[in-house]
């Protein structure tokens, strides 16, 4: 093995970034604390950014993992297919995989899964933002090229927790697919993230 390669085990970056998130959550708590309302809203995007990274980053990892297990070998060429590929997004592999792999798919119309694509949506707007443009007339006064920052503004602590916890959510939805009981998710979710199990 070549020296400058590092070798984890396959949750490591998971773990790593859903820490990253957890630690950004709490400096938008406690700059809201201080009431300053943009560095709340500054790290309440880099939250929202992060936490979707964390699903698409554990999506990649569990279900390659999944895939060298005799019980889901049926998916291997699918799916180590689709990992190879530079245009197969995140919204095709959480459509996609979960019925794959599991032969059951996620919901995406209500709960968790609705409260996901909603975060993703949120992500999408603030990652590939593009001014809309507008014009701001007062008598006398126009103001041509103004951004509707509307999504940005309405950014807060909460927002950031919410991503968070969304995340979370999500991947015991997939757990859930997977066959592990309720009581077991807490378990779970700290081998593959790092939240201790509460």
């Amino acid at each position: 093995m070549p020296e400058n390669r590092s070798l984890s085990s396959p949750n490591r970056m998971v773990w790593e970034l859903f820490e990253a998130l957890r630690r950004l959550c709490i400096r938008v708590t406690e700059a809201h604390a201080t009431q300053d309302a943009t560095a709340v809203r500054q790290d309440s995007a880099l939250c929202i950014i992060l936490a979707v990274q964390c699903v698409e980053v554990f999506f990649n990892i569990y279900f390659r993992v999944l895939i060298s297990e005799s019980a889901f070998a049926h998916a291997d060429k699918r799916i180590s297919a689709d990992l190879q590929k530079t245009q197969f997004g995140l919204d095709r592999k959480i459509k996609e995989w979960p019925k794959l792999v599991f032969g059951e798919k996620l919901s995406f119309d209500k709960g968790v899964g609705q409260r996901f694509v909603e975060l993703k949506n949120l992500r999408h707007t603030l990652m590939h933002f593009t001014s809309s443009h507008e014009t701001i007339a007062i008598p006398g006064v126009a103001i041509h090229g103004m951004a509707d920052t509307s999504a940005y503004e309405s950014l807060s602590a909460e927002t950031a927790i919410e991503a968070l916890h969304t995340a979370e959510a999500f991947l015991c939805e997939v757990f859930t697919l997977r066959g592990i009981s309720t009581e077991n998710l807490p378990y779970a979710l700290h081998s593959w993230t790092g939240r201790p199990p509460i």
